[in-house]
């Protein structure tokens, strides 16, 4: 068993007719607490692993923060240092999560991917954390062309904002990074990379009329729909090698 924040527990399956006790591995929900510079901004629902990736990732994708100073953990808090944080007003999405306005940020116009990076992203999203419980979405983080860092969580909007923090507190170019999405990827998905400076989302999902427009705005190249050889590209198909 890997290092998912699952629990075994007990149930019953019918299936044709047939009826046995099992033990179900079911993911660890738990309300994780927020604070900025000291004082507390939300709690949400999120699962109990990567929490300081999760803090740092949130205030940036969220367009409320863009250097990160420090992440302290205890607990299901997390106390997020920030400098030059804006007053950001935003709204709970229909799954739950932050949706939070964009940021004016530039993306790099000379970011490119290859067809064979978007199945190889694609490919990293089948992992262990859908298989064993069908109850974890999972974000893929490429950095330089080669995987970065994989995060799962209950809600696909924090697994993005984990990401995100693994690339802040690493250090990395956001020009230079990309990231896949197990999840659907309408406005306030869209806009988390492109508040981060992401410049390129892949998908198994679908996106929404919204979203498209957010990626289009932002400059964000959008993949969905990635399978077995083929993807749906919405938004500036200019990045993807063989397409421009």
């Amino acid at each position: 068993m890997s290092d998912l924040p699952i629990v075994k527990i007990p149930a019953v399956r019918y299936k044709g007719g047939d009826v046995e006790e099992i033990t179900e591995p079911v993911v660890i929900e738990e309300k994780i607490t927020l604070y900025l510079n000291g004082k507390k901004y939300l709690t949400m629902v999120a699962t109990n692993d990567s929490l300081t990736e999760l803090g740092a990732g949130f205030f940036v994708a969220a367009g409320i923060a863009k250097r990160i100073l420090t992440v302290a953990v205890e607990g299901t808090d997390v106390f997020v240092e920030a400098d030059n944080v804006a007053c950001v007003e935003g709204a709970l999405t229909s799954s739950g999560g932050f949706e939070a306005g964009r940021t004016s940020v530039v993306l790099a116009e000379n970011a490119r991917i290859s067809p064979d990076e978007i199945f190889a992203i694609r490919e990293a999203l089948n992992g262990d954390a859908w298989g064993e419980t069908g109850g974890l979405h999972c974000t893929v983080l490429y950095h330089n062309h080669r995987q970065a860092a994989v995060f799962s969580d209950i809600g696909r909007h924090n697994t993005v904002d984990k990401a995100i923090g693994y690339m802040m507190l690493h250090g990395l170019n956001p020009a230079e990074c990309v990231i896949g999405c197990t999840g659907r990827q309408p406005v306030g998905m869209v806009s988390k990379a492109a508040n981060a400076g992401i410049p390129i989302i892949v998908s198994r999902a679908a996106s929404t009329s919204a979203g498209i427009a957010a990626a289009e705005e932002c400059g964000v190249t959008l993949i969905c729909f990635t399978r077995d050889r083929r993807f749906t590209v919405y938004a500036h198909p200019e990045r993807i090698e063989g397409l421009a």
